[in-house]
């Protein structure tokens, strides 16, 4: 959104990581995700929105949690 982009392939890579991260803990928060990303928080929450669009997570509180 606005100014940020990534690329697709960045994309998939870091989705395979948080879906490893899910398989072993079904919770993952927000400095969980800046960790596992090395992204500022500017850059997850739009990551993270993405992730939710997509169906990979679903938003619960600030957390994320499995999706469908």
């Amino acid at each position: 959104t606005g100014d940020l982009w990534f690329s697709r392939a960045a994309f998939d890579e870091l989705r395979d990581r948080v879906l490893a991260h899910l398989a072993r803990t079904p919770r993952l928060t927000i400095a969980e995700f800046k960790e596992l990303s090395g992204l500022g928080r500017k850059q997850a929450i739009v990551l993270l929105e993405q992730l939710d669009r997509e169906g990979v997570t679903r938003r619960d509180g600030d957390d994320r949690l499995p999706g469908r």
